[in-house]
């Protein structure tokens, strides 16, 4: 099992969409993703978690003990 870590920064765009796309086709079965945005940036997470859908991926949002973070853990569903 792999585990790939995403940092999306301090905002969010298509251009970040796109990078997501690109890493989760790579991932196998068994690989997870954890994405990693501001807190502060937690409503646009949407577009996120639309994409990690769309892609057959199950996603579980947490987040920091700072208050600072927001992270999505994904790995593919399992069919």
């Amino acid at each position: 099992m792999t585990e790939v870590y995403l940092d999306l920064g301090q905002s969010i765009d298509r251009r970040d969409v796109m990078n997501l796309r690109r890493r989760l086709s790579a991932l196998g079965r068994e690989d997870q993703i954890t994405i990693r945005m501001e807190a502060a940036d937690a409503h646009v997470a949407d577009l996120i978690t639309a994409e990690l859908s769309q892609q057959g991926f199950d996603w579980q949002p947490h987040g920091s003990h700072s208050g600072r973070d927001y992270y999505l853990t994904a790995r593919r569903k399992r069919t």
